[in-house]
């Protein structure tokens, strides 16, 4: 025990020696680390970096930034112009759609009625020899009517064009299925309606004639109709009439080539056409000759090129169908305002007779009043003698040389008679002896027969109509209604001016 804390006492002096030298060393130590803190020569290095930043130019960096911030101030113009020309085509697009849904379909309903009214007319004068009446035409061009409302397809262009088919001899219900049928075809074929219309106006041409050439068919390939399923129908139609049209197409090389064979005729285009339509039934198609197995697939295509032109597949082809149907609206509209063909008719008629009677008397009074301050007394006083005037002309002269009152030399110099009695004037007295002279010469024709008159090449009728002329202005001067003296003052007055 005692052995055991002697070692211990021992131990800890020991360890005290041990910790001060240990002291010894950490002071040492921190000393070191105190002396490095100081960071001596540290005031040279930042005075060498002070030195080196005075160096440095700033300036392609200073330049680089103002670029870049003018490139982001025209890129801000930019994008802020763009969004406003967006705003504005966006507030434009929907004020013409708005007017498009508005006002355009009442004026464009208008032109819709008028065109309506003059097809009827086209109509009526081209079929109604095969006994078709107004009601028909009606009815036919309401068909027409609702089927362009449920399609994109333009009512007045297929009035137009019907017009067109009828006169070329199709009658009236044919023109109005093949008018159909085209515009079916081409919702199949994917044609716009300007291309359906063109391929109407160009057909109803070929029907004219009586055959489909090729420069026709070129047109209906140009509107992007005359593909396989418009030639497959087409040559289907021409085996059931007995037409040897696969033996063509091998002997010519193409269906094309046998255009000019000429057997594409009006009345296999217009039953292929109407194929198109869906309205053929099947007692139809077998009267007319095709099979079982033929019907069911053309009541397939007809089903299929109604639904491809009424089923409305993007927003251009909705705002054309609810254009059209506002149109067509407005249309019967006009027609109950107006009336139908008759009725219209007999309106119109009514207000043209009115107005145009007030604008020729207005006409007329305007054209009294001005020929009486413009015209030359001359030129007043052969409008009063109308017709007689130019022989009243020829007689005055005569007794105005005759007594002297007027040299031939004045008459040339001056140029025709006319002329020189407005450069000396002409008294009262000497017109009514002209008016006399005539009256007394046209007498003396009058009493003749008329082969006595045919004898002097001079028509009897003429001779008479003058002198019953000359009767009538007799008859003014004498109950005051033509004044001459009024007359010769005015050629006096009156006298070299120009008009």
């Amino acid at each position: 025990m005692s052995k055991e804390v002697d070692e211990r006492v021992v131990e800890m002096r020991f360890n005290n020696a041990l910790f001060e030298s240990k002291v010894q060393q950490t002071m040492r130590s921190l000393t070191a680390l105190n002396e490095k803190l100081m960071f001596k020569g540290a005031e040279k290095g930042f005075e060498k970096v002070s030195d080196a930043s005075e160096k440095v130019k700033f300036n392609a960096l200073l330049n680089a930034l103002d670029s870049l911030s003018q490139k982001f101030s025209a890129v801000e113009v930019i994008g802020v112009t763009a969004l406003m020309r967006i705003t504005n085509q966006a507030v434009d697009a929907g004020e013409r759609l708005v007017k498009a849904l508005s006002l355009d379909p009442i004026i464009s309903g208008f032109q819709e009625y008028e065109t309506q009214i003059n097809a009827v007319q086209t109509i009526l004068a081209n079929t109604s020899s095969k006994g078709t009446t107004l009601d028909q035409v009606n009815a036919a061009l309401d068909e027409l009517n609702h089927y362009a409302d449920l399609t994109i397809y333009n009512f007045t262009e297929m009035t137009r064009n019907i017009g067109t088919f009828t006169a070329a001899g199709v009658d009236l219900d044919t023109s109005v299925s093949a008018i159909k049928g085209i515009a079916n075809l081409a919702a199949v074929s994917g044609s716009t309606s300007q291309q359906a219309s063109t391929a109407m106006y160009q057909l109803s041409q070929a029907l004219a004639s009586g055959t489909v050439k090729l420069q026709d068919w070129n047109s209906v390939v140009n509107a992007g109709m005359g593909g396989q399923v418009f030639q497959d129908a087409l040559k289907e139609t021409a085996r059931v009439h007995g037409i040897a049209i696969d033996s063509m197409i091998k002997k010519e090389g193409s269906f094309r080539e046998t255009l000019s064979k000429g057997w594409l005729t009006s009345s296999i285009l217009t039953e292929t056409l109407q194929k198109f339509t869906g309205d053929l039934n099947e007692e139809t198609l077998k009267s007319i000759g095709y099979t079982d197995e033929q019907i069911k697939k053309i009541m397939e295509m007809g089903k299929t090129a109604n639904d491809a032109a009424t089923k409305v597949k993007t927003f251009s082809q909705l705002k054309d169908t609810l254009t059209e149907a506002l149109q067509s609206g407005w249309t019967q509209t006009w027609q109950t305002i107006i009336g139908d063909y008759e009725e219209a008719k007999e309106l119109f008629t009514r207000f043209s007779d009115v107005f145009s009677d007030l604008i020729n008397k207005s006409s007329e009074a305007r054209n009294t009043v001005l020929a009486g301050g413009l015209n030359s007394g001359w030129q007043q006083l052969n409008t009063a003698l109308g017709n007689s005037a130019d022989f009243y002309s020829q007689m005055l002269e005569k007794v105005m040389l005759a007594n002297g009152s007027i040299s031939q030399k004045q008459i040339d110099d001056a140029g025709s008679f006319a002329k020189a009695l407005q450069q000396g004037g002409v008294s009262a007295e000497q017109l009514q002896d002209g008016l006399k002279e005539s009256y007394k010469q046209l007498s003396a024709l009058g009493a003749l027969s008329d082969d006595a008159l045919k004898a002097k090449k001079l028509d009897p009728a003429q001779v008479r109509s003058l002198a019953k002329s000359f009767e009538e202005v007799n008859q003014k001067v004498a109950d005051g209604s033509l004044d001459l003296d009024i007359y010769s003052k005015k050629i006096g007055e009156l006298s070299g001016r120009e008009h």
